[in-house]
């Protein structure tokens, strides 16, 4: 599942539509990991939920994409991890616990895989996205050393949530620098 409904405001325009080397970055997920994509207003992918109603941050869309969720595990992400691939998806998925989180020094709720029964209760009752893992009693965490077993470069964990303009003096050009 891809979040696709966000604010972007760090980010300065809509990110999911940001084109990085000719292909948005919601494009680069949806054709490596076929999601069901959740988002606010419709983007034309065959397997999309629109939110209804007012903006009320991720969790809301985790609500309303388990409602088209069918299976027993369930990767959540957002679309600011464009280079996120099927293996990391899978290798996370494989393991068995209610949920598996990259951990890179804090909570990381978009780069983790949840056990479907699980996450239905764990949505009743959590009132922020990071909920959805401290929630859990039994979660296993993915390390930089473990990714790097999946994604050597680490190019699946780049969380791109802003964009930089540099432009230097005497140059017509600038680079967009995205981080």
């Amino acid at each position: 599942m891809v979040l696709a409904g966000g604010m972007s405001k760090r980010f300065g325009c809509d990110k999911c539509s940001f084109n990085i080397n000719g292909k948005s970055m919601l494009d680069r997920l949806v054709s490596e990991l076929d999601p069901l994509v959740v988002t606010r207003h419709p983007r034309g992918y065959k397997r999309e939920v629109i939110e209804d109603g007012e903006y009320e941050g991720p969790l809301k869309g985790v609500k309303e994409g388990m409602k088209h969720v069918r299976g027993e595990k369930v990767f959540i992400t957002g679309c600011d991890y464009p280079f996120l691939t099927q293996r990391v998806v899978r290798s996370m998925c494989e393991k068995e616990y209610k949920v598996v989180s990259f951990y890179d020094g804090k909570i990381q709720p978009l780069l983790s895989c949840y056990s479907v029964s699980y996450l239905r209760e764990a949505v009743k009752m959590a009132s922020k996205l990071r909920d959805l893992v401290i929630l859990s009693d039994e979660v296993y965490y993915v390390g930089y050393y473990e990714m790097k077993m999946y994604d050597p470069w680490l190019a699946s964990i780049q969380d791109y949530d802003s964009v930089v303009i540099k432009s230097e003096p005497g140059f017509a050009n600038s680079t967009v620098v995205v981080k």
